[in-house]
């Protein structure tokens, strides 16, 4: 029985780690990590919202430009788009999955951490592998503290700039394609700015509490990545097969000493294998999201560790 069969939570979030915490003095100790937000399917009555139809009929024609016959300029601006996803900050896009009226809502929690009790049942588990990581609180509360000024600047710069793509408009037959990305930009950092927003005020209320995970430590265990030095890292790419020096039996030239990295030097902790015991594991509904952010986020944690000229040749 998966974990998501057994917890009745209203909001339950995952925290997986992705790259080993740095040990180098004066740097910091957190994990780059992905944030994983699981909650109830929305109620009936939300779905007949306008944002609500209007962000479903947005994928649909997006799923239809996916569908064009090759060659066509909808299939092009589709293979594009989706480019663009790619190079997103895969924080941004954990954020943005998160749709804070389907948690709990912060009315529910007082205005301080005094009027939340144990027998409740209240508090919001933040579920992570204790032998992989210490409590992701403090990284938690962190991330959040840049990201939400980020993505509320975000969301205001990409709509004043949206009306510079009129002219756009004049262009027959092929829709204003800037605009609209204009558009698209500022709704994510917009969801993402809400949801960050929502997560800060519910740690400001103690509401989110740490829960190691038997199953998740078992996870790391079994997939360990092999430990290579940063430089060496090599980008993790979706369609690729993952070799088996890096699966969970570690090989002698793993073992050696000279594939061992210091102390100071970090390393990823997953191979790809393990995305689909995790998806299994603790979000197996059809529509999640979790297989496929999870895969750009441990691509991106991979090109994260060979520096930002890597980075920059990728993009």
């Amino acid at each position: 029985m998966s974990v998501t069969n057994v917890t009745k939570r209203s909001l339950r979030i995952l925290a997986l780690p992705l790259v080993s915490a740095s040990k180098t003095p004066g740097t910091s100790s957190g994990h780059l990590t992905y944030y994983h937000f699981t909650t109830p399917p929305p109620h009936p009555e939300k779905t007949k919202t306008w944002s609500h139809w209007a962000t479903t009929k947005a994928a649909d024609i997006w799923a239809g430009f996916g569908k064009a016959p090759e060659g066509g300029w909808k299939r092009r601006t589709f293979v594009y788009g989706e480019r663009l996803v790619d190079r997103m900050d895969f924080e941004e896009m954990a954020l943005k999955s998160l749709d804070p009226s389907l948690g709990p809502s912060l009315k529910r929690f007082g205005h301080s951490k005094a009027d939340i009790k144990p027998d409740d049942n209240l508090t919001i588990p933040l579920i992570y592998p204790s032998e992989a990581c210490g409590s992701p609180i403090s990284h938690l509360r962190t991330q959040l503290s840049k990201r939400t000024p980020k993505h509320k600047r975000g969301a205001w710069t990409w709509l004043l700039i949206s009306p510079l793509t009129a002219p756009f408009m004049i262009i027959p037959i092929i829709p204003n394609l800037p605009f609209f990305f204009c558009i698209w930009r500022s709704w994510s950092h917009y969801r993402a700015y809400k949801a960050s927003s929502y997560l800060e005020q519910l740690l400001d209320k103690g509401a989110i509490v740490p829960q190691s995970s038997p199953v998740l430590n078992a996870i790391y265990a079994k997939y360990a990545a092999q430990v290579l030095p940063a430089a060496d890292v090599q980008p993790i790419k979706q369609g690729d097969d993952i070799d088996s020096d890096a699966s969970s039996t570690p090989s002698s030239d793993a073992e050696s000493p000279a594939s061992k990295p210091s102390q100071h030097e970090k390393h990823l902790l997953l191979t790809r294998d393990a995305v689909q015991e995790i998806t299994a594991q603790f979000d197996s509904q059809p529509d999640s999201t979790l297989a496929a952010n999870l895969y750009r986020a441990m691509e991106q944690a991979a090109l994260r560790l060979q520096g930002p000229e890597h980075q920059s040749r990728s993009k």
